[in-house]
Order: C-alpha cells, then structure tokens, then sequence
C-alpha cells in the first residue's frame, strides 16, 4: 500500500498543476487588436503662380570713393598751422595746413627782381635800335661829306695847291666814318637776335617768377574739393620736405559703393547696361534706406575671385558715412519670366520643397533664380520648377518630421 501511495502522489500533484494552468488560460482576457490613427498635420500653404519678376540677390559691399586725395607737401618748410581735424567735413578751397612763407616770399621777391632787371634790359635795347636807326642817315651823310672832302683834296694835291698830308687826313675820315657807318649796320641788324634773346631770358625769369609765386601759394595748404579728412600727418612746428603727406581726405560726392556680383548673374547685368537698362539696388543704414544704381562693372578680376567688382552710385541723398564701411546691397536683378516666389520657410534643404497632392507630402526640386522683395525684406526667393505647374499647392511653413506621404491639412493657403 506504501508502494502505491508513493507512486501515486506525484501523479496528483501533476495533474493539480495541469488543471489549475488550464484553470487560469481559460479565464485570461482576450487580445483585442490596437486600431491606429492617423494623424494630420495642420500646415500653410501658398499657390504657385508663374508671372514675370525681377529677382533680387544680395550682396557685401564696401564704401569706396574714386576721388580719395592723399595731398603731399610740394617745398620744404615748417608747419605753422593746422586747420585739419580727422572726421571733420571741408569745403573746397578750404584751408587745411599753412606752412612757413618766409623763405617762399623772398624767393618771389628776388624773382620779381630779376625780371624787372630783364625787363628794364629789354626797353634798353629797343630804345638804342630807335637812336641807331635815327643816326643811320645822318652817318651816311657824315661819309659823303667826308668823300667829298678827299675828292677836293686829292684834286687840289693834283695842283700843287694842296698838301699830301690833306689827302691822308680826308682819307683817313673817309675810313672812320666807314667804320662807323659800318658798326652803326651792324648795331641794327644785331638787334633782332638780341632782343630776341631778352625776351628768351625775360620768359625764363616770368616762368621762374610764375614758380615762385605758385611756391608761395602752396605754402596754404588748401582742400581741392568737398569732402571729410580721413587723417593728418603733421602737426605745428613739424618740417615737412616735397613728397611728405601731409592730409588724407575723399569726396563726399562721388561716393560708391563696391560689391562683387557673382558669375552667375553677369550675363543678366551686362545686357541691361548694353541695353541702356538700369540696375537698381538698395542698402540700409542707420534705420534708412538709399537708392543705388549700378554704374559700371571691373574690368578685371582678381586670382581666386569668383565673380566680378560692380560698382553702384548713390542716387539721390548721400549718407555721411565712413570710407571703408561695409554693408549689405540688395541688388534688382533684370525680368524673369516662368517664375514664382516662395518664402523662405517653405525651403527644405538648399533647393527642395513639398508639394500637397491628396492631402499628402510630395518632394519636388526647385532651381532658384534670386530673392524677391515681398513684404519683409530678403523673406522671400524667386524659383522655376520643372516639374511643377500653375495652381500647384507647396507647403509654406517647416515640419521637422516632413518627409515624403505625411498627411498635411492646409488651414491657410496664400497666393
């Protein structure tokens, strides 16, 4: 009977288990399959509408002035006076810097001199031509008187009335009076050259006069136009020699502004200028904006640059602004036609956007022409697309999570 039992107890217990497993897998609840939802996102939208455009780009540009002036000292001499602040705006003919004018003045003074020597040698020489001339006649008679003199003594010695020694004197006065009859010709006609020489000498002392008083002059240190002072070299009691700068300073009225336009837009903007077409351009500084207009372009282009110098006028008002100063040029590009604009938070990646179909996310590629100005400034692109059409519907606004099918509900579509 112990046998038995000993068998049998590990049977019951087994099927004790067995029973309550089976127990307890009847009464679990069942599985009821999970249903998913969808879920939509509420997003912008804006329609695309091909029209004809002016794209914008922007660019960097630099203040710059063609007529930037570095004024050198041209004499020797010492500064006695500055008028010249850096910063300050100037008037042509303004006086900057006066320099020591002693020995500049003497100099004048001692030009003057010898012009008035050359001068007052000239009214000599013309003053003995008129006596020469004027005693020209009467040395010819002078000679006639004396041949007649000899012709008498020479018959007279034939008739024993006179002396031989009469005959030498009467020929010995024909032969002064020859002479000088002869230097009185030449007197005459040496006057040409030597007036001409005066008055060669007399232009040399002017240009040297002229020299001096250009030399005193330039001991004022004047601005040669309108402008602002960049720098002062020198100050009072300093010894200046040719050559030294003296003050920097530029037009305030030619003011440009140089910005580098990239190659891809050259062709655009050199057909507009051969066309008579104007470019215009923008910039904003110190709250305010000013009107440019593309003036010309660079006729070179440096190593390692990857477009071309334009430079811009201003047109119109002209800010006070410092030379050098860097700014941002929002540039109007010529007419595009098939183009559309888009903003910028409409823009995936650098050339992506997604088109709504069906309520649905759908990538398409764009090929950006330029920005447009469009309510706030530089929000907005001009693009082409080629596989998009009129009255497509893009997404205007960033999902983080959008990618190709994504369920989109459009609560606000724009134009």
């Amino acid at each position: 009977m112990r046998r038995i039992l000993r068998f049998l107890v590990p049977l019951l217990l087994v099927g004790a288990g067995v029973a309550i497993f089976l127990q307890l897998k009847s009464s679990e609840p069942e599985d009821m399959p999970a249903v998913v939802t969808e879920r939509w996102w509420p997003v912008d939208a804006v329609r695309v509408e091909f029209r004809e455009l002016r794209p914008t780009v922007r660019l960097y540009g630099r203040l710059e002035s063609p007529a930037e002036s570095k004024i050198r000292s041209a004499l020797s001499a010492d500064v006695s006076a500055s008028y010249a602040l850096v910063g300050s705006a100037v008037g042509k003919g303004e006086v900057l810097l006066q320099l020591d004018d002693v020995d500049a003045t003497l100099a004048l003074a001692q030009r003057e001199a010898e012009l008035a020597e050359i001068e007052a040698r000239i009214e000599s020489e013309n003053s003995r031509y008129r006596n020469d001339l004027a005693t020209l006649a009467q040395e010819q008679q002078l000679l006639d008187l004396a041949q007649n003199a000899l012709a008498r003594a020479e018959k007279l010695a034939q008739t024993q009335a006179g002396t031989q020694a009469n005959v030498d004197n009467a020929r010995e006065a024909v032969a002064r009076q020859t002479l000088s009859l002869s230097n009185r010709r030449y007197a005459i006609a040496d006057h040409p050259p030597r007036l001409a020489q005066l008055q060669a000498r007399r232009q040399q002392a002017q240009a040297q006069r002229d020299q001096a008083a250009r030399n005193l002059e330039r001991t004022r240190v004047a601005a040669p136009f309108a402008g602002r002072i960049t720098a002062v070299h020198v100050s009072p009691g300093d010894r200046v020699r040719p050559g030294d700068r003296l003050v920097d300073l530029f037009d305030t009225t030619s003011l440009e502004v140089r910005a580098q336009v990239p190659n891809r837009h050259l062709n655009a903007i050199r057909q507009s200028l051969t066309d008579g077409i104007t470019i215009d351009a923008t910039v904003m500084m110190d709250g305010s904006d000013f009107t440019l207009e593309l003036a010309r372009l660079s006729a070179k282009i440096e190593s390692g640059e990857g477009g071309v110098d334009a430079f811009f006028r201003f047109r119109g008002d002209r800010p006070a602004l410092e030379l050098g100063r860097t700014m941002a040029v929002l540039v109007t590009l010529p007419r595009e036609r098939g183009v559309f604009a888009l903003p910028a938070t409409a823009i995936y990646g650098a050339d992506s956007a997604y088109r709504i179909r069906d309520d649905r996310l759908e990538r398409v590629r764009l090929q950006r022409v330029g920005g447009y100005r469009n309510g706030e400034w530089g929000s907005w692109s001009l693009f082409r697309g080629k596989t998009l059409e009129a009255g497509d519907i893009l997404l205007a606004n960033q999902l983080p999570n959008a990618v190709e099918g994504l369920g989109v509900e459009v609560i606000s579509l724009r134009n």
